[in-house]
């Protein structure tokens, strides 16, 4: 797996000479307009295509919105034709552990030569290609404002959505590179609302003890899959920037910034830097989500800018949130396809596992089981809640390997016709967490299934019926 799009602009080039990208020449708002015609066009059979927008208004810099919105384009940014490589290849990387331990997996997995060889590559100087803003300036930049009451606790809409931020602890070590959203308020402020639990959010606990500044570098465009790693919850501290190598198949390079004490990968499209101080915080927020409603204002730590820099003619990445199907559920189906490999080997009696659109963002999925057996359920979704990466599912539908369809739709077929209650419902509880049952194995009545020898003649012929 090689990839060939060392940064942003090489890949929406690539984009263009596949027929999956639109530019729109219009003068476009990036206050709620970009963003809704970025949701129509996500909503596109298959997802639309990847959009730029060349003249939105206020800015001399240019849009992408949906750059990732389809199976299609995420592999093209990952260099693979199918996302069932990464299952495949991240196998193989864990088949070389002999003992694996969940608790240690980071570590694990770090001290592998064929991990640890896509160590990025660490550059002498700052990449010569970003010139620096004599006075760093966020207006400038066609930030998105997405949905209408955005950010109106203090009334700053725009919102940075596809942004690497980049952290590591106050001795310089256990780098960190998140996705979170990030509030523009001013020239040279920013909100920047991460997770409990996240990389970002243990380094600013270090900080905040320390009474000392934080320094923060955020980076957008460069190449995809430090974007794609960035995003996945990788177990530990497992270091994203070496994964993101892994993911391409080369190192990534990375050059130091100017004002902060941290590295980031080159080829960026902008950089932004600045120190964040522990006592300091503002009210961010609400934001739109994939609920289809507003995520509540919340405290955010506040970064002061010290300085940015951008390519001659950058253009800013940018990503629409809202209820699926939008780009980040074709982007989230990566991270599926990669956490398969990890569940394969933590609980082997797993076949497959499917997070539909409408609950991707949960933590909810759809489960095959090879040759299921009564227990089986419970037991195994003891083990799934066991794991950070299920902790907050509301529900795990269980359904038999064979056939391998693993749809919602099909999924709700089988929890009607192929379970009992309540003796197929197990409960957590605790947390009220929902397991149901539906591989049929408890169900001697239905152990004859109807053939499909039928079926199987009919796709042989299908060309020949003319529809």
């Amino acid at each position: 797996m090689k990839n060939s799009h060392p940064d942003l602009q090489n890949f929406i080039a690539t984009l263009e000479s596949e027929n999956e990208l639109s530019r729109i020449v219009a003068v476009v708002d990036p206050v709620l307009e970009i963003a809704a015609i970025t949701d129509l066009v996500c909503k596109s059979p298959h997802g639309g295509r990847a959009l730029l927008f060349e003249n939105p208004t206020g800015s001399d810099f240019r849009v992408a919105t949906n750059l990732f919105g389809s199976v299609r384009r995420v592999c093209l940014a990952l260099g693979i034709d199918h996302p069932d490589r990464l299952t495949e290849r991240m196998s193989a990387l864990l088949e070389q552990i002999p003992d694996i331990s969940l608790e240690r997996l980071d570590q694990q997995i770090s001290a592998l030569p064929a991990f640890s060889c896509f160590t990025p590559a660490a550059a002498t100087v700052s990449d010569s290609d970003l010139a620096r803003m004599k006075t760093p300036d966020l207006t400038l930049f066609p930030f998105l404002e997405s949905w209408p009451e955005d950010g109106t606790a203090s009334g700053h809409g725009r919102y940075i959505t596809l942004p690497q931020v980049f952290t590591t602890d106050p001795d310089g070590k256990s780098g960190n590179c998140g996705l979170y959203r990030i509030q523009v308020r001013s020239l040279q402020e920013l909100a920047i609302q991460w997770k409990s639990g996240s990389g970002a959010a243990r380094h600013f606990e270090m900080y905040k003890r320390r009474v000392e500044p934080m320094p923060v570098a955020i980076s957008l465009g460069g190449d995809p899959a430090m974007l794609f790693s960035a995003m996945f919850p990788l177990p530990g501290e497992l270091d994203e920037a070496t994964f993101a190598g892994f993911l391409r198949g080369s190192s990534l390079q990375v050059s130091p910034c100017l004002s902060v004490p941290l590295s980031i990968p080159t080829d960026a499209e902008i950089v932004i830097e600045g120190y964040i101080d522990p006592k300091e915080s503002v009210m961010e927020g609400p934001f739109g989500n994939h609920t289809g409603s507003y995520s509540p204002s919340a405290p955010a730590p506040l970064l002061r800018v010290t300085a940015i820099r951008h390519r001659s003619n950058p253009i800013v990445p940018a990503t629409v949130v809202g209820p699926p199907p939008m780009e980040d559920c074709f982007m989230a189906k990566t991270w599926e396809r990669l956490l398969l490999a990890f569940i394969r080997r933590l609980v082997p009696r797993i076949k497959d596992i499917h997070f539909p659109f409408e609950w991707i963002f949960h933590q909810s999925a759809i489960i095959s089981l090879e040759n299921p057996v009564p227990g089986m359920v419970s037991d195994i979704s003891g083990q799934l809640w066991a794991l950070h990466w299920f902790a907050a599912s509301r529900i795990l539908i269980f359904v038999d390997a064979e056939p391998a369809q693993s749809e919602l739709s099909d999924a709700a077929w089988r929890c009607i016709n192929r379970s009992s209650y309540p003796g197929d419902i197990f409960t957590d509880k605790t947390s009220h967490r929902i397991a149901v049952d539906a591989t049929g194995c408890r169900s001697t009545g239905r152990t004859v299934k109807m053939p499909d020898e039928v079926t199987r003649i009919v796709d042989q012929r299908w060309h020949e019926y003319g529809l």
